[in-house]
């Protein structure tokens, strides 16, 4: 079972994505709402992804994060409702194993955690 960290601070976003995911058998290691929280989480349980929003609350965003999921090596892919060009290019140049943008379909999901893990 693959272990998934959800890093999203939209309390409806975020529930809807973990009841998908437990539905079609990952296994929810959490939902973060900061990128503290996510630290948190990681330091107790290496997810095999990480569903990250761009923009969350706290000091630092999902791009931050996302630096350092790359130096840990730990896959990522984005969900976002901005596709503004110049966050496009910076989380871009992170290396994301996808991008979807909200509103998203089930399927949308799916595939892509398939496809990056």
């Amino acid at each position: 079972m693959k272990k998934v960290l959800i890093v999203e601070d939209e309390f409806v976003a975020a529930n809807h994505l973990k009841l998908l995911l437990t539905a079609h058998d990952y296994q929810v290691l959490g939902i973060a709402r900061t990128v503290s929280k996510a630290h948190e989480i990681i330091a107790q349980t290496i997810p095999d992804i990480v569903l990250l929003d761009i923009f969350i609350r706290g000091d630092e965003n999902g791009i931050d994060l996302a630096r350092e999921l790359k130096t840990l090596a730990i896959p990522f892919v984005y969900i976002s409702a901005n596709s503004n060009a110049d966050i496009l290019t910076a989380a871009k140049d992170t290396g994301p194993k996808g991008f979807i943008v909200k509103p998203f379909r089930k399927e949308d999901i799916l595939l892509m955690l398939q496809n990056a893990i």
